[in-house]
């Protein structure tokens, strides 16, 4: 992938068109030495914001330090172009706004140079950076869909643009940028690949490192609440035991007084409640027995005789009184009726008398229930002694228990630093094993690594004259350390590898080497550096142009540098083709000054 178009939809942005090769951002500006600060004044022509732009457009997460979140309204209804060449010969132009900047839009063209800036019609759309959903997130759709890298496909395709796109104040370490400080898994299993080492074991050990750095910090955190764990684990367990055999003891007590189980909820007014139900229930068995009384005479009455029809006959010839014959008959149907009434009577009387009994049975069984509860209540009411003895009991098997859950509690939080510790020390075993396996990678010196470290010592030695190294070593930690070394005339290790300009070589031999010896595979082609050729001697930059301008034509790759006019060597032509864009105070990238 190379740069090839950058445009807006402002007329004051100075629209750029790359060249293939070597390219030249110039700055028409002389050093000016400000004499309070002994520092070179900030030109602000738009050298260094135009690598920011870049990065915007290849879809920087943009934050409160961006020049485009900074000055927001200045750019408020500006739109900006980027035109990439792939490395299928084809091309991709992408679009993003300012306001809001997460909207992005792709449209892959067979042409260069196109103009976009009233198309409608755009392959994706309006994405949005912050999707979640990877067939609908931009960053994911240019790097599978339309970069189709096969170089470093562990990572994603913004992980090496940083060394890509340097600006003034990225030198200071060929390895460590400013924006990685402090995060090595971000960018070193990156580089450990692009050199041709396993990534996974770097990425895993890191992985073990974070597991341990956290179970410490839960130790940590428990330690605080609990005293030296060396021997508490000890004491506590004694006190345990102890308090468990005080328990038993109370408990056998407890189970001794099971008479008076409930003597906690006995009281003067509930037994007063007992003895008026008493009192209640013996009226109610009372009138029960009474009406069985009642019903049991009546049925009894049955048995009696009555008056017979003949009887009456002969009292009436007795006194000489007629005695008509209907008057039998009339008699004899009232008794009948009589004893059917008197049956039915005496039906309903048995059933009432069952009903009755079966009642009174059951009010004198509770009865007896209730003289028995209302004698044991009273029982313990009147032995004080074994009363308050219970209470005493209940309440030191409380106590007990919640002193053996307190001491079972810190004795879980010991438990689980112990297991914490466990679980560090076998995660120091399993580090111990891939540090092991990192050491054993690194002295492979794979192919890649051995190709990579030939052309960044070809680089650095056709500069600058003397011999540099790149190095991959474990570091004390078990991970990896990457750094040059440069040695003299006599091969021994010296200290021009410190200064200045021999980082800024160092810096630009690294990022070349790697796009040199990838570029016949479908990676990044293109490297922008801002201000690389400051501060160097004429003969070292006259040397790195030259080789720059051979390496861009052998292999296919593109090299962007911005200078101003005291960067140019004395009596050295500078091709006008390669000057892409001028910028001067007159002439700025934006059109005005921010």
């Amino acid at each position: 992938m190379r740069l090839s178009k950058i445009y807006a939809n402002n007329s004051q942005f100075k629209t750029i068109l790359f060249n293939e090769g070597f390219n030249i951002v110039y700055g028409d500006v002389e050093d000016i030495l400000d004499k309070k600060t002994n520092k070179v004044q900030e030109h602000n022509l738009g050298k260094t914001s135009l690598i920011n732009l870049i990065d915007f457009l290849l879809l920087k997460v943009v934050k409160k330090d961006n020049i485009f979140l900074k000055y927001k309204e200045k750019f408020s209804n500006w739109v900006f172009f980027l035109e990439i060449e792939l490395n299928n010969g084809e091309y991709l132009t992408i679009r993003r706004a300012v306001n809001p900047n997460t909207k992005i839009s792709f449209k892959k063209h067979l042409s260069k140079n196109q103009n976009f800036t009233q198309e409608a019609n755009w392959g994706h759309e309006d994405l949005s950076l912050t999707s979640k959903d990877n067939e609908k997130n931009p960053k994911k759709i240019l790097e599978k869909e339309y970069l189709k890298f096969d170089v470093n496909t562990d990572f994603n395709y913004r992980s090496f643009l940083p060394y890509l796109l340097r600006t003034q104040y990225d030198y200071q370490d060929v390895f460590r940028l400013n924006r990685f400080r402090g995060k090595d898994k971000d960018w070193k299993p990156s580089i450990f690949q692009l050199l041709g080492f396993d990534s996974k074991l770097l990425l895993d050990k890191y992985d073990l490192d974070f597991e341990i750095t956290e179970e410490r910090k839960h130790i940590k955190k428990l330690k605080s609440k609990h005293d030296d764990t060396s021997n508490e684990v000890y004491k506590i367990k004694a006190a345990i035991e102890a308090k468990e055999n005080e328990k038993i003891e109370i408990q056998k007590q407890i189970d001794y007084f099971d008479f008076y189980q409930k003597e906690k909820s006995i009281n003067f007014d509930l037994v007063k409640n007992v003895e008026n139900e008493i009192s209640s229930l013996n009226k109610e068995r009372y009138v029960l027995e009474h009406n069985i009384e009642k019903i049991q005479q009546s049925l009894d009455s049955k048995n009696k005789p009555s008056l017979r029809i003949d009887e009456i006959k002969k009292l009436y010839e007795e006194v000489k009184i007629f005695f008509p014959n209907n008057l039998v008959k009339d008699y004899q149907e009232v008794m009948n009726f009589t004893s059917q009434i008197t049956a039915e009577r005496e039906k309903y009387l048995k059933d009432e008398l069952v009903e009755l009994k079966e009642a009174h049975n059951k009010k004198t069984e509770r009865l007896k229930q209730l003289n028995k509860e209302r004698s044991q209540m009273l029982s313990v009411l009147k032995e004080k002694d074994t009363f308050k003895k219970y209470k005493k009991y209940q309440e030191d098997l409380v106590r007990i228990e919640n002193e053996i859950y307190s001491y079972q509690a810190k004795m879980d939080g010991i438990e689980t630093i112990d297991n914490y510790q466990k679980s560090i020390n076998k995660t120091r075993e399993k580090i111990k094993e891939y540090s092991k396996s990192i050491e054993e990678e690194i002295n492979k010196d794979n192919a890649d690594y051995q190709k990579i470290k030939v052309i960044f010592q070809e680089i650095y030695k056709k500069t600058f004259e003397f011999t540099a190294i790149l190095v991959v070593a474990p570091n004390e930690n078990g991970n990896v350390e990457f750094f040059p070394h440069v040695l003299n005339k006599s091969q021994n290790l010296t200290g021009k590898g410190d200064g200045y300009t021999s980082k800024k070589i160092q810096c630009a031999s690294f990022v070349l080497a790697i796009l040199i010896h990838y570029s016949s595979k479908s990676f990044f082609r293109f490297a922008y550096h801002d201000g690389i050729l400051e501060s160097w001697g004429d003969n070292h930059k006259i040397h790195f142009i030259e080789l720059i301008r051979s390496y861009c034509e052998e292999f296919g790759i593109q090299y962007v540098i911005s200078l101003i006019k005291s960067d140019i060597p004395r009596n050295f032509k500078i091709e006008d083709k390669e000057i892409i864009r001028t910028l001067s105070k007159n002439d700025l990238l934006f059109g005005f000054q921010f």
